[in-house]
């Protein structure tokens, strides 16, 4: 008992020894119980499967897939039927399907979208076009433009801010390609210039082409040598009503008539803003609508020139009213018909024209005198034409001379005046008809070898007998003597030596004109003398009952 005594005593205070050591906190206070959890939290990584749906790259399902890939599998065991397999990431066709094409924006010039548009078309982009379309110009005169291309050409110079001047000379142009320019001026408000000379634009072209012109301004438009005639004209007038403005319009040679010069009257009515007006080369010459235009473009404050050449003008008293113009420079009237009643209005109202510098009337129908009369005007100091043009018409020597003095006149060195041929004094030769039939008849009566006719004989010694024959009674003398017979040539002699006319109205031929003539032709020639009258022989009558004396 004792030892087991022993034995607790010596366990209960032998000391403890401390295998691990204890960390001792230094805090002098621990967090509160409702952190702890906080403190000690860990959480779990989410299953392969999570985090691919989280990424929008896997997706369930319904548990079924299409039986077609039932057979399929990595190794000699078949997957089971139901697995779901991972989505294949979207290589962008949803956004191609769902959301709109981004659209790109080209720069302003418009060389890009050419390029752009030109592969789109299949054709093959124009060079000098592309290069052009950074400078003010772009020509592409006589370069045989596909009108294909021209809706690639409008559609670049749509936003474009550099080109002010297109000439499409020479270049044919369709119905479409003028709808595309059409559009083209419609929003473009930098091209100020398009040149469409020759490019065989129909009506129904001009149509589409000035569909969108009111509202805008233009400084140059020109439709020369197309033919559009009066009903393309009417489409172009109709936008010039509406508001549309152009400066400088040239309407040569596109076979406009009368009705084309009422249009315009009617269209400049309340839009009379040209400067420079071409209307060359067509058939305005009725003096009724190239007239009530000619008043109507009186009414202009800006027009600078104005060209009516070879339209066969005749009219007089509307000039005076063009010439009123206070801001007229060029004024060209040649190749038409203008007579001296015109150049009568001219030189009345030649003083009027302040700022004229050149008048133009050649080829017109003005005699020498008209001429004459053009110059003296140009003597005078409050007249301020510098050219005045007469080319092929014929002036006097009244005008040669008097040239010299004007153009030594201060006032007028610089001025420059052209004429035709100068007429001399001198009187033309005018063969004498009478002569030349009588020659004739004495030529046929002496030339013929059966002829016995002696013609100046023959009408000396007719006019002993009577004052004038007629002319079926000399045609048989003629056929009598054995003469060739030409019955012009005697009704010629019967109309140079008129004798009175008889009862039924017949020709006859006064011998004696005739004699005088054949007196100065051939002063040799005399009548036959006429032997005198026989002596009246007094014969005795027989008696009565008398015989003979034996």
């Amino acid at each position: 008992m004792s030892s087991c005594s022993s034995q607790e005593t010596d366990t209960t205070q032998a000391p403890i020894k401390e295998l691990y050591q204890r960390t001792i906190s230094t805090s002098s206070s621990e967090p509160p119980m409702e952190q702890w959890s906080s403190l000690f939290e860990i959480e779990a990584p989410d299953a392969p499967k999570m985090v691919l749906f989280k990424q929008g790259l896997y997706d369930p399902g319904s548990g079924e897939i299409c039986a077609k890939y039932i057979p399929l599998s990595d190794s000699s065991v078949f997957r089971h039927v139901y697995y779901a397999y991972p989505a294949i990431k979207d290589p962008g066709i949803e956004g191609a399907l769902l959301q709109p094409e981004k659209r790109k924006i080209y720069p302003r010039d418009g060389q890009e979208l050419y390029l752009d548009l030109c592969k789109e078309m299949n054709i093959v982009p124009v060079r000098i076009f592309y290069r052009g379309l950074l400078e003010r110009n772009i020509d592409l005169k006589y370069y045989c433009v596909n009108p294909v291309g021209v809706r690639a050409m409008s559609l670049a110079l749509l936003r474009n801010t550099a080109v002010k001047h297109l000439d499409l000379t020479s270049n044919f142009l369709n119905e479409d390609a003028c709808y595309h320019l059409g559009q083209l001026l419609g929003e473009n408000v930098t091209l100020q210039e398009l040149v469409l000379s020759s490019c065989k634009i129909e009506p129904v072209c001009l149509k589409r082409l000035v569909c969108r012109l009111p509202g805008r301004s233009m400084d140059l438009l020109d439709l020369s040598k197309n033919g559009i005639g009066d009903q393309g004209f009417f489409y172009l007038t109709e936008q010039i009503i509406k508001g549309a403005v152009i400066k400088r319009l040239s309407l040569s040679n596109n076979e406009l008539g009368p009705e084309s010069a009422l249009a315009l009257c009617e269209a400049i009515e309340g839009n009379n803003k040209f400067t420079h007006l071409d209307l060359s080369w067509n058939k305005l010459f009725p003096p009724k609508g190239i007239g009530d235009l000619l008043r109507m473009l009186g009414d202009n404050n800006v027009l600078e020139e104005l060209n009516l050449s070879w339209n066969g003008l005749t009219v007089a008293q509307p000039l005076r009213r063009v010439l009123a113009i206070p801001t007229l420079k060029v004024l060209d009237l040649s190749n038409n018909r203008l007579s001296s009643a015109s150049t009568r209005v001219i030189c009345s109202s030649l003083r009027l024209a302040q700022k004229l510098v050149t008048l133009d009337l050649s080829n017109n129908p003005l005699t020498s005198n008209d001429a004459l009369l053009l110059l003296e005007k140009m003597k005078e100091s409050d007249v301020v034409v510098l050219n005045l043009f007469m080319d092929n018409i014929t002036v006097n020597k009244e005008f040669a001379m008097m040239l010299p003095e004007v153009l030594s006149l201060p006032h007028r060195k610089a001025v420059k005046i052209t004429y035709g041929k100068v007429i001399h004094d001198y009187t033309l030769s005018v063969p004498d008809l009478r002569e030349i039939v009588m020659r004739r008849l004495f030529y046929i009566t002496d030339s013929s070898k059966r002829c016995t006719m002696d013609m100046p004989v023959y009408f000396l010694k007719m006019l002993k007998k009577r004052d004038a024959i007629q002319v079926r009674e000399f045609m048989r003398d003629l056929k009598v003597s054995g003469a060739p017979l030409d019955e012009g040539l005697v009704e010629e002699l019967a109309n140079c030596f008129p004798g009175p006319k008889t009862d039924k109205g017949g020709k006859t031929i006064n011998l004696d004109k005739v004699a005088e003539f054949v007196h100065r032709m051939w002063p040799d020639a005399k009548a036959p003398v006429t032997p005198p009258p026989e002596p009246d022989v007094v014969k005795k009558k027989k008696g009565k009952g008398k015989g003979k004396k034996k």
